[in-house]
């Protein structure tokens, strides 16, 4: 995996007379030496790329590299352009659909905002937990590294598991801890028995993409399976100023009639936490 950033830094010491300069072969988590050697850049002791390909790298783009050529990590399917992108220099990067982020990246890098939002639910030692809308897993990631002892994450495009398996900060999905479900998730929770999670995380696209995931239907059935005495973290982001107050007062209201108290909004996390009480 390389970005611009890494490319950068790879010309950069080329053009100084460097032989050798350390960069990240895969978003961040581990550095290794390139070797630049005329007109090749080996990148650890099982890969190469000629320098001639790193001027195709065009900023904002993931590329991974495959047999000596470096392919871009986008695609397009049914109507929707899908990208992994890069947001800073050896940092998770995010998915973008058509366009719209899936994390937050203004002022906190994905990994940031993800530790965020799990950390609004509290300790999750030994908890089974429920985790809507997987994306590229970072949730389900994070939970595990909590403490979670299970973690179902459901999802409903498998373009969006497509790009997961290209990111190396997606990697941990392969915990046997985590349990990957490709379904639309208001189709799944339906069909889960009542009371069975410690905790749910509810990370949805925004509204107008999946105006069914905030609604009360699908509020009562997360309710519904979470068990008393317990949390539920739901991320809503930041609506534009003119809709913010009314929209969150509405996520708010459906929250408290499906039966949810406590609903407090978490300001670092841009969502709220809710309270199953533990006597209904």
């Amino acid at each position: 995996m390389l970005t611009a950033w890494d490319v950068s830094e790879i010309v950069r010491a080329r053009s100084t007379g460097l032989s050798e300069v350390v960069v990240s072969v895969d978003m961040g988590l581990t550095p290794v030496v390139a070797r630049i050697s005329g007109s090749v850049v080996y990148l650890g002791e099982d890969a190469s790329v000629g320098i001639d390909e790193l001027a195709e790298v065009e900023e904002g783009y993931a590329y991974k590299l495959v047999s000596g050529r470096l392919v871009r990590l986008d695609m397009y399917d049914s109507g929707r352009y899908y990208k992994l992108k890069p947001t800073a220099p050896r940092s998770a990067p995010t998915l973008e659909i058509s366009g719209i982020q899936m994390h937050r990246t203004t002022g906190v890098d994905p990994w940031t905002d993800t530790l965020l939002k799990v950390s609004s639910l509290g300790s999750l030692r030994g908890a089974e937990v429920l985790d809507v809308c997987a994306g590229l897993g970072y949730t389900a990631i994070a939970e595990v590294a909590r403490g979670a002892e299970r973690v179902v994450t459901v999802e409903v495009d498998p373009n969006v598991l497509k790009m997961a398996q290209h990111n190396p900060w997606s990697r941990k999905l392969e915990d046997p801890r985590v349990e990957v479900v490709l379904e639309d998730a208001t189709e799944y929770v339906e069909e889960l028995e009542s009371e069975r999670f410690d905790a749910v995380l509810h990370d949805p696209p925004r509204i107008s993409i999946a105006g069914e995931l905030y609604g009360l239907d699908f509020y009562r059935e997360l309710y519904r399976v979470l068990k008393p005495g317990r949390r539920v973290f739901h991320y809503v982001g930041e609506p534009g100023k003119h809709s913010r107050v009314s929209f969150l007062k509405g996520v708010k209201s459906r929250l408290e009639l499906a039966g949810f108290v406590d609903v407090r909004w978490v300001d670092r996390a841009k969502g709220f936490t809710a309270l199953k009480p533990r006597t209904t």
